[in-house]
Parts: structure tokens; C-alpha cells; sequence
């Protein structure tokens, strides 16, 4: 049996056959597929085949061939204006290129942009309409730079010229910069030290296979000259081999991209530029403080949203004679801001005055620390990484046998034997008070095996313990008030009765920072020391679940006490940090709130917290070492609040 695949003429279409629709017949042994057909050219397609049993896949096969030739030579469609758009892009080499917003245009082209001219180009983009519209159309754009450009493209200057079609690829034309300052002058001679303020605007004109399209699009160039203006009110902060470096924004920042800072005498390194050289006389070797001696630069670029930075690299007792300069969106630089001097001087950190106090605990000395907002997402992320590896592994287990050991989980292979031992006791006991069910099956089946609780804490450590006679270190750097903690625990269920027992492993951080001092130990300094703490403990718990009349009002109080562990680590800027490991112990009363009913779900007998709940507790911590000398006294007594869930 033959096919035969056919597209009809456009009088065929005429008489009825749709253009979204097939007819198929069968003759004794040919098969005919009408297709629609939207060019008279392909107006028949015949598609000869032996078919065996399969005829019918075939068929729609042969259709959807002939079908796909008639889509691609869909006809086109007179362009609007919603379907192109006009980018923008500049370039200092002519080889890479940079994409500018609109919105940002007003900022650039200034005296510096003026004095170093660098390359534009204008493109022309079709929007996913435009790209269907196309059809095989040829698209022919004028670029010109001036006024009224649509209606008197004779008045304007030409910068480039292009066509493209669906098959045909165009390469955007470029113009140097320079155009659009003698455009916005009108022609007149250009002087970039007495710029005048203006605009000139780009205007695509489009023809449409050789047909003039009735709108075309723009891109205003606004010049401004106006320059960005220099900081003021710099301040000197002596640091260890550094300065902290303080200033003033001008009133005016929409034309500031950074700040960047010189000194004298030079740096052992100095920085790249954030800036552009051109323009600049080169002054290498210059007395005095200049952005034209790339050797005077102390610090790398600022952001244009930061109004400090530390210098780091310089000699101790040496004065420095310090500036900051502005960067505009094109790498020029403002007039230097006025001048500040600073010495360089050893400082003082928590740990100093911990020692100079006659502290006992040691620690080990280590590298310098990472920035502090790093540490903490640092250890952050590491959090989130063992809870998502744990919580999946739980959710495994709870899917397969409860109180089984598995082979995922060596560390707590000892508390899922008790907690199995300790469910299968339970199984066969049937309490009296109205937390009862009737069965111990449904009982075991409906009780969770883990929880985890997120909390938070304003915590004190109580460093200041070990001393008298009013020495407080710890107070006299970071002051008396309390800081946040924040804790994780996972909690593994041992057993229901008479209440829920179990052991939990809980993990926190708290940092608290303030500025260090001077060799003094009064005066502060520009550098910043720090005490961060990694609590760990391991804790027994109970929880009064059995208690009767509380299945009516879902508040269950609970007690734990434990062992405790606290990593610290003392930073200062530019010194090295001390590290050290504190023992203790703790004890800790709280009330949970189950919130089942806010989710209209029945309260289960010790699964309070499932879905979740509400906890408050008051924790007492003596992490002070269990009689062990030379260690950093950290434990507090506060509170801890939050929610807890049943895995």
C-alpha cells in the first residue's frame, strides 16, 4: 500500500479544507494525507512508501513531514513597535562587551568620558513576538544620532547601518562615544574642561523587505557636567600594621561608583586602580598625594554603599598621611578629599585583657580568623548540611522498622536498642489516666521516634566570674548587655511511660565583636576582637505527657539536665586568634505548648509536638571547666525559646 502526502493550493484551502485540520482516506492500497499549505509554491508533496502492518503510525508520520515544511514558511507579519527594542552596550577595546541599563545612562557621559572617548553600539533586539512576526522578512535598520531623526534624517549624523533576516545574521554597528557629546553640542566645537550640560538622542529607522516602517525606536544619551564629588570629614583610627579609615559621602552620590583610598608613605603592596588612568598625568614617584602615582594607593575599590575601610600592610608607629577619592560610572576620580593622618599601633583584643587580668584559661594560637560575617555563614551552612543529611536519614528510618539501628547511623546505634527496648515495654502497658487509648498497638504505631527543636537565647557568658574586686574584662569590652544564641537539638525518644524520656544532642553559636584597644587598655582602637562560642550538649530529658487533664489543655511541662562542651575562639583584627575547649554541665525547666489544634488534628499521647510546638525554658549552664583549671568560664543562666517538631 502507498501513501501519498498532499498540501492543497490556496483554492482548495478556499473551499472549506481548514488550515489546522487533516483528511486522511484509504484507497485499496494507498493512503491520502491533505495537508493545509500557506505558500503556493509548495503547493503538493507526495511521500511513497510500502507500508506493512504498522499503516496507521506511518500515516500520521508521512503528515506530520508534510506539515512541517508549511510552519517554517509561515508568512510574515508587519512589525511593530512591541516587537524590537533597543539595547546598549560600550566597550573600552572594542572587543568586550558591556550591556547599560537605561536607567544608568545619565551618569555617564561626563568630562571624564568626554576627555576618553570608548566605543557604543546600538542593537536591535526582536521580542518573542518580533521573532514570529519575522516570517522570512528582511529587516534593514538606520542608526542615526541627533533630533527628529524619523521625519528629517538628513539633520542627523549617520553611526551605522544593518539588515538581517530569520536566516541572516547582523553584527551591531559601533560608534565612538565622541559622537554623542559633538551630537548634544549641535555641532559645535567640544571643550570637555567647560562641558555644557545636554542630551542627544540614537533612533533606529526600520524598513521592512525595502517598505519604511511608521515608527522608530530611541535611546536618549544625556550629558551632564557634572563630576562626582569629593569625600569629606575623614577620619584616623590607629590599628595593629593598620588604619581604620572613616569618611563622609558628598551630598550627591548618584554619580559615585566607589571610593578608594592613597596614603603616604606608600604601601609595600599597593592596590590596583579601581579607576581610569586616562586622562590623569602620571605622577609616579610624586611627594605629594595624587590618583596619577598608582604606588599611593593603600586600599582596593570600596563600594559606593560603604563609608569605611581598613588598611591593612603598613609599619607599625608610622604616620601615614591619608586621602579618599571618589570614582564615578566611567573610572574618572574626584578632586582628594581633605587630609587626615595616623599611626599604626599594636592593639589590645578580648583575649588581652582577659590574660592582662590574670585570666588562667590558655587556648591555642591560630591563624588569623576569616571575616566575621563569613564564620558565620560559614558554620551556618555547615549546620544546614548535617540537619538536611540527618533529617533525611531519619525520615528513612521512620519509613522502615521503628527502633531499629540501621546501618547509616553507628553513633546512635546504642539509643535506638533502648529506645526499641524501652517501646516494646510500653506496648504493654495501658495507663489509667486520660491520656489512655484502648489498645497498646495503635498507641506504639502513633508515637514518634525523634524530634528536633530550633531555638533562641540572649545569653552572657560568664567570663567576668573568675575575677574580683570589679575586674571585668569580658564587660569592659563587650559591655554587660546580653547577645543572641542561637541552638539546634535533635532529640531521640526512649521511651512513654509515665511521661516521654529521652536524650538530646543540642548545637549552638553566639558571637559577640566590639572595637580592641590600645596598648593602654582604654582608649579603643580601629580594630575589631571578637568572642565566639560553639556550645555542645548531650541531655536526659523528661517530659510530664502522662499527667492527667492535660489532654484538654496542651501544656506539658518538662525537665533535663546534662553535659556540656563549649568550643571558643577569641579574634582580633590582625593578630592571631586563641582557641580553646570548655567543659560543664546543665540543668534546665521548661513548659511546651502542643499546637495541634491549631491544625484541628486530635492530641496524641507523646507526640505533643507533632506537627509542632512551643517551648520556653530556663537553663542553667555551669560551663566552667568541672573543676578542670586554665579554662574560659562561658556558662550563663537564661532562657531558651522556640519550636520543636516530631520526626
Amino acid at each position: 500500500m502507498d501513501v501519498v502526502v498532499m498540501m492543497p493550493s490556496d483554492h482548495e484551502r478556499d473551499r472549506g479544507r481548514s488550515a489546522v485540520s487533516w483528511r486522511i482516506s484509504t484507497t485499496k492500497d494507498r493512503v491520502l494525507c491533505v495537508a493545509p499549505s500557506l505558500t503556493e509554491h509548495l503547493n503538493r508533496l507526495r511521500v511513497q512508501a510500502r507500508i506493512g502492518r504498522r499503516q496507521p503510525v506511518f500515516v500520521l508520520f508521512a503528515c506530520a513531514l508534510a506539515w512541517l515544511p508549511a510552519t517554517a514558511q509561515a508568512g510574515p507579519v508587519q512589525l511593530t513597535q512591541d516587537d524590537v527594542a533597543l539595547a546598549v552596550y560600550d566597550s573600552a577595546d572594542g572587543t568586550t562587551w558591556d550591556a547599560l541599563p537605561t536607567n544608568i545612562l545619565a551618569g555617564l557621559y561626563g568630562p571624564h568620558r568626554c576627555l576618553c572617548p570608548n566605543s557604543v553600539s546600538v542593537a536591535l533586539q526582536l521580542t518573542a513576538a518580533g521573532q514570529s512576526h519575522l516570517g522570512s522578512s528582511t529587516i534593514s535598520v538606520n542608526l542615526l544620532l541627533g533630533a527628529s531623526c524619523l521625519t528629517s534624517p538628513e539633520s542627523c549624523a549617520p553611526i551605522g547601518q544593518a539588515s538581517f533576516s530569520a536566516t541572516q545574521s547582523a553584527k551591531a554597528p559601533s560608534f565612538s562615544s565622541s559622537l554623542i557629546f559633538q551630537a548634544a553640542a549641535g555641532g559645535a566645537a567640544v571643550d570637555c574642561a567647560n562641558l555644557a550640560a545636554g542630551s542627544t538622542t540614537a533612533w533606529a529607522v526600520l524598513a521592512q523587505d525595502g517598505v519604511a516602517l511608521p515608527f522608530a525606536l530611541t535611546v536618549d544619551f544625556p550629558v551632564t557636567a557634572n563630576i562626582a564629588a569629593a569625600p569629606s570629614a575623614v577620619t584616623v583610627q590607629p590599628g595593629n600594621q593598620g588604619l581604620l579609615v572613616s569618611w563622609t559621602p558628598p551630598s550627591d552620590t548618584s554619580l559615585v561608583a566607589g571610593y578608594q583610598v592613597i596614603c603616604l608613605p606608600r604601601p609595600a603592596v599597593a592596590s590596583t586602580a579601581g579607576y581610569d588612568s586616562c586622562g590623569l598625568v602620571s605622577d609616579v614617584g610624586s611627594a605629594f598625594l595624587t590618583p596619577a602615582d598608582p604606588t599611593e594607593i593603600c586600599s582596593d575599590q570600596v563600594p559606593a554603599t560603604n563609608t569605611s575601610v581598613r588598611l591593612a600592610g603598613l609599619v607599625n608607629g608610622t604616620p601615614y598621611t591619608i586621602a579618599v577619592i571618589a570614582i564615578d560610572p566611567t573610572g574618572g576620580t574626584s578632586a582628594i578629599s581633605p587630609l587626615a593622618v595616623g599611626t599604626p599601633q599594636p592593639t589590645m583584643g578580648f583575649i588581652d585583657k582577659y590574660k592582662e587580668a590574670g585570666g588562667a584559661a590558655g587556648g591555642c594560637s591560630l591563624l588569623p580568623p576569616p571575616p566575621s560575617g563569613r564564620a558565620g555563614l560559614l558554620w551556618l551552612a555547615a549546620a544546614a548540611t548535617v540537619s538536611f543529611v540527618t533529617l533525611r536519614y531519619l525520615r528513612r528510618v521512620r519509613r522502615g522498622r521503628r527502633g531499629a539501628t540501621g546501618g547509616g547511623a553507628p553513633a546512635f546505634a546504642l539509643l535506638f536498642f533502648l529506645g526499641g527496648t524501652a517501646q516494646a515495654e510500653d506496648a504493654q502497658v495501658k495507663h489509667s489516666d486520660d491520656w489512655a487509648v484502648e489498645s497498646p498497638a495503635p498507641r506504639l504505631s502513633s508515637q514518634p521516634d525523634w524530634g528536633v527543636e530550633l531555638g533562641l537565647s540572649l545569653y552572657r557568658p560568664a567570663v567576668d566570674s573568675e575575677f574580683g574586686n570589679g575586674v571585668q574584662p569580658f564587660a569592659d569590652t563587650f559591655s554587660n548587655s546580653r547577645h543572641l544564641m542561637s541552638e539546634a537539638e535533635l532529640a531521640r525518644y526512649l521511651g512513654h511511660r509515665f511521661g516521654t524520656w529521652g536524650v538530646g544532642l543540642r548545637a549552638g553559636y553566639y558571637k559577640v565583636s566590639g572595637p580592641a584597644f590600645l596598648a593602654d587598655g582604654i582608649t579603643r582602637s580601629g580594630d575589631e576582637t571578637g568572642l565566639r562560642l560553639v556550645p555542645l550538649s548531650l541531655s536526659l530529658f523528661y517530659r510530664a505527657t502522662g499527667l492527667a487533664g492535660l489532654k484538654r489543655v496542651p501544656l506539658i511541662p518538662y525537665f533535663k539536665a546534662g553535659l556540656d562542651g563549649v568550643v571558643w575562639t577569641a579574634t582580633t583584627t590582625g593578630s592571631a586568634s586563641r582557641s580553646g575547649f570548655t567543659p560543664g554541665w546543665h540543668a534546665a525547666a521548661g513548659t511546651i505548648l502542643g499546637l495541634n489544634f491549631l491544625f484541628g488534628s486530635a492530641i496524641v499521647p507523646g507526640a505533643i509536638a507533632d506537627p509542632c510546638a512551643l517551648f520556653f525554658e530556663w537553663d542553667y549552664a555551669a560551663i566552667n571547666g568541672l573543676g578542670f583549671g586554665n579554662t574560659l568560664r562561658v556558662g550563663d543562666s537564661t532562657w531558651f525559646a522556640g519550636i520543636m517538631f516530631d520526626l
